[in-house]
């Protein structure tokens, strides 16, 4: 994973962490560098991590304006599309969520400027890490399915894996809709991306046009995404999608949410690990 954005001596100092343990890095100006692992934050110093605040790296306004300028090549009006939404991608798929002063035009949100905090999310490849949702679910059929985990709880980890293993055992057309360009660059025979589109235009088009069985997609996230998934399904399309929640409670008291629409609820374990299955309900919100 190539992490050549940050500053050199961030860099110099994230080369002495373990890469395949770190999940994301905050950088607010004024205060430390933290590192999230497996055992939660930690700040980041110059030997790696560290539990004391003396030994870590100050972050400051250069640092991320360096970062930033960095990952859109010095051409911040090319990325503005993705900038006034809150975030930037990677080429590799590393997604970069942004704060900063939003600024309106019109009542409407036409760009984000003088950036304060990043929130740097570090996607893993973890091979099997979803076996246990696919050997109950998808050994025979595919069912239309609900990942729901809290933010950075592994649920496109999971999705990514998901896709590898449908690929691997179905002769099925599968639409990966990568909304954030965050899938990165997994490939397979039967797999088509429609990337860094909204929702409502990839699942129209994406249909259309590749016709597809399976769609793959993550975050639904209002009332819009829940109704192209289920006009996909009403069309016979299988989907498979992932939504922030502890549990099925919190999908359920979601103002958007539509009944009928998903035969499995899947929620993941609030662990840090990807692919702990904690509990799985039917279309009828039966526990299975």
């Amino acid at each position: 994973m190539k992490l050549d954005f940050f500053p050199q001596r961030i860099s110099a100092m994230l080369k002495n962490c373990k890469a395949e343990n770190i999940f994301e890095i905050r950088l607010r100006t004024g205060y430390p560098v933290t590192v999230k692992g497996m055992d939660g934050y930690f700040f980041l110093g110059r030997n790696g991590t560290t539990i004391f605040r003396e030994n870590a790296e100050i972050c400051d306004f250069p640092m991320i304006e360096e970062i930033i300028g960095n990952v859109t090549e010095r051409s911040l009006y090319a990325f503005n599309d993705e900038i006034k939404k809150g975030y930037l991608t990677t080429s590799e798929g590393v997604r970069i969520g942004l704060a900063g002063e939003c600024v309106y035009d019109s009542g409407q949100i036409v760009t984000i400027k003088n950036f304060t905090s990043l929130n740097i999310r570090i996607p893993h490849e973890i091979p099997n890490c979803s076996e246990e949702i696919y050997d109950r679910l998808f050994q025979n059929d595919i069912y239309n399915s609900l990942i729901i985990a809290p933010p950075a709880m592994g649920k496109t980890t999971i999705l990514k894996d998901l896709i590898c293993k449908i690929n691997d055992n179905y002769s099925k057309n599968i639409l990966v809709i990568d909304e954030r360009d965050e899938f990165g660059r997994i490939s397979g025979k039967n797999i088509d991306f429609i990337r860094r589109s909204d929702k409502l235009f990839a699942f129209e088009y994406g249909i259309r046009s590749m016709s597809p069985d399976i769609v793959i997609t993550d975050e639904l996230c209002g009332e819009k995404d829940w109704q192209c998934v289920k006009s996909a399904s009403d069309s016979g399309v299988r989907i498979i999608a992932s939504i922030h929640g502890s549990g099925l409670e919190d999908v359920l008291k979601k103002k958007f949410f539509i009944d009928n629409v998903f035969d499995r609820y899947i929620v993941l374990d609030n662990k840090g690990v990807p692919g702990v299955l904690k509990k799985m309900y039917d279309g009828e919100l039966k526990e299975l």
